[in-house]
C-alpha cells in the first residue's frame, strides 16, 4: 500500500550565475537584438540614465578610435557635431537627423547574394551570369527563372550555368538558388555531417519527400529498413534545414532584416586586426542622483536595498555588454590570424579550420565560439562575411596533406566535365578515381558531394 511521506537528502548540482546566464544570452545575440535587449534592460532600470548615443559622441573622439583605420572604412567616422546650432530645438532635430542618417541601410536578400560574388571561387568572366541567376531569385531563395531563357542570352552551354547556380546554392544561406525543395535541402546537408541519421536524411530527401508530406511512413519504414522510433529522430534531424532559407534575409518590399558588420578588419603594420564596433550601441550611465539617495542615511531601509538591487543589475548590465565585445574581438582576431589567405583570396583562400581550434588558443569553450560567430558579421576588403563562413573542415589526403572540401568538390566537378555524356560515371567510379588522384573518399561522400555542387545522378547525366 502506498502512503505519503517526506524524506530528507543531499545532493550536488551545478548551476550558472544570474550574470552567466545574462552573458551567455547577448553573447548569442546580433547586433539589431543587443540593440533591442539594452533598451529593455534600460526601461526596467531607473538607475540608469542620461543615455548618450554612441553615434553622437564628438568628433574628435570618433577620429581618434579611427586614426590607424584604412582609407577604405574612413566613411564609418561619424559627421563633424562641433558645428554650433543656431537653438537648443534645431540642435535636437540636427541630432536626431544625425542618428537617422548612420542607421545602416537595409540589404534585401539579393544584394547579399550579390556581395559574395567577389569573394566565392566564381571565375570573373562568370560573374555578370552569377548576378543575372542571382536576379532570378525570389524572397524565399529559390530560383524562380528560365534556365533555357538564360541559355539563349549569354550564349553560355546549360551545364555551364547550371555549375555557376550550384556555386550560388552555396553562398549565405546555404541553399539559395535551388530550383527545387529537393535541391534546397540537399545543399543544406553539410550541416549533418556530424549526425549518425545524414544517410537516412538523404535518402529521405532524394526519394521520399512526397510521403513525409503525405504522412506514409509505412512506405518509409520499409524503404530506410529503420523502426518508428529511428524515424521521429530522422525527422527531427531534417526539420533543422530550412525550407526557405532566403526569408533570413529581407526581399525587395520587407523592411524588417538589417544586417550590419559588427567586426571590421582593419590593416595595422602588415597585420588584420579585428575592430568590434560599438558605436550603434547605447552608453549606460548610472544616476549620480540615486546614487546619494544610497549613501543617504534618511532615506528608508527598504528603499536602500531596491537601489541597490538595480545598482547591481546596471553593472551586471554593463559587464555583460563588455564581456560580449571582448569575446568576439577575441575570436574574430584568431579567425583572422589563421585566415590569412582570405585577404589575399577571397573564400577559395580559406584553410581547413575548426571551432575546437579556435576555441583552445582563446580559451573558451566551443559552445561560446559557435554562439560567438553565429549571425555575426565582418567588414572586410573582401566583402562582409559572416564569421561562420571562415571554419572550413580539413581533409587529408593519401600523401598527408591537409585541404579544404573545397579542393575536393574541384576534382569531383573536373571529373564530371570530362565524362563521356553517354556513359557517365557512377558514384562508386568516380569514388575510386577521386582516390587515384589522392582523396581517399567514400561513395557516399560522393553523393553528399554531387548534392552540394547540383550535380545530378548517373542517370540524370546520361545523354541519349
Amino acid at each position: 500500500m502506498l502512503s505519503p511521506s517526506l524524506q530528507q537528502g543531499q545532493r550536488l548540482s551545478q548551476q550558472l550565475a544570474p550574470a552567466m546566464r545574462q552573458s551567455i544570452r547577448m553573447l548569442a545575440m546580433n547586433l539589431p537584438e543587443l540593440r533591442q535587449e539594452i533598451v529593455h534592460e534600460i526601461s526596467l532600470n531607473p538607475l540608469i540614465d542620461d543615455i548618450e548615443h554612441t553615434l553622437e559622441r564628438p568628433m574628435e573622439e570618433s577620429v581618434a578610435r579611427q586614426s590607424e583605420r584604412e582609407e577604405s572604412y574612413d566613411s564609418m567616422v561619424p559627421e563633424d557635431e562641433a558645428t554650433p546650432s543656431v537653438n537648443p530645438g534645431e540642435e535636437a532635430v540636427e541630432r536626431r537627423q544625425r542618428f537617422f542618417d548612420n542607421q545602416v541601410a537595409q540589404e534585401t536578400l539579393q544584394e547579399h547574394l550579390e556581395a559574395q560574388i567577389a569573394v566565392s571561387d566564381i571565375p570573373q568572366q562568370d560573374r555578370t551570369l552569377a548576378e543575372m541567376l542571382i536576379g532570378n531569385i525570389n524572397d524565399d531563395g529559390y530560383f524562380v527563372g528560365s534556365i533555357p531563357d538564360i541559355v539563349m542570352v549569354t550564349g553560355e552551354n546549360e551545364a555551364h550555368v547550371l555549375r555557376v547556380l550550384a556555386a550560388i546554392c552555396r553562398f549565405d544561406p546555404i541553399g539559395c538558388g535551388a530550383r527545387n525543395l529537393r535541391e534546397c535541402l540537399l545543399a543544406q546537408m553539410e550541416k549533418l555531417d556530424d549526425s549518425p541519421w545524414e544517410d537516412e536524411v538523404r535518402r529521405l530527401i532524394e526519394a521520399h519527400l512526397e510521403d513525409v508530406a503525405a504522412g506514409r511512413e509505412d512506405r518509409i519504414l520499409s524503404a530506410l529498413g529503420i523502426g518508428h522510433d529511428d524515424y521521429l529522430k530522422v525527422l527531427r534531424e531534417l526539420r533543422t534545414l530550412d525550407p526557405k532559407p532566403g526569408r533570413a534575409y529581407i526581399g525587395s518590399d520587407d523592411p524588417n532584416r538589417i544586417v550590419k558588420p559588427e567586426v571590421h578588419a582593419v590593416r595595422v603594420d602588415g597585420r588584420w586586426v579585428a575592430e568590434v564596433d560599438d558605436r550603434s550601441l547605447p552608453d549606460i550611465h548610472i544616476s549620480p542622483r540615486y546614487i546619494k539617495m544610497i549613501e543617504d542615511p534618511s532615506v528608508p531601509k527598504e528603499t536602500k536595498d531596491y537601489l541597490r538591487e538595480r545598482l547591481a543589475a546596471a553593472h551586471l548590465l554593463i559587464e555583460a555588454i563588455d564581456h560580449r565585445e571582448e569575446t568576439i574581438r577575441s575570436v574574430a582576431q584568431e579567425i583572422f590570424d589563421r585566415q590569412p589567405g582570405f585577404f589575399e583570396q577571397g573564400l577559395k583562400g580559406l584553410k581547413p579550420l575548426t571551432m575546437l581550434e579556435v576555441a583552445e588558443k582563446v580559451g573558451v569553450h566551443p559552445t561560446t565560439v559557435s554562439r560567438t560567430v553565429n549571425d555575426k558579421y565582418a567588414s572586410t576588403p573582401r566583402g562582409t562575411v559572416e564569421l561562420r563562413r571562415f571554419f572550413t573542415q580539413g581533409f587529408e589526403t593519401t600523401g598527408g596533406e591537409v585541404v579544404t572540401k573545397d579542393k575536393v568538390h574541384e576534382a569531383l566537378k573536373a571529373l564530371v566535365d570530362a565524362e563521356d555524356g553517354a556513359h557517365p560515371h557512377s558514384d562508386e567510379t568516380l569514388a575510386e578515381m577521386l582516390k587515384a588522384q589522392g582523396f581517399p573518399v567514400a561513395r557516399r561522400t560522393v553523393a553528399k558531394y554531387r548534392g552540394l555542387l547540383g550535380i545530378p545522378g548517373t542517370s540524370e547525366r546520361r545523354r541519349r
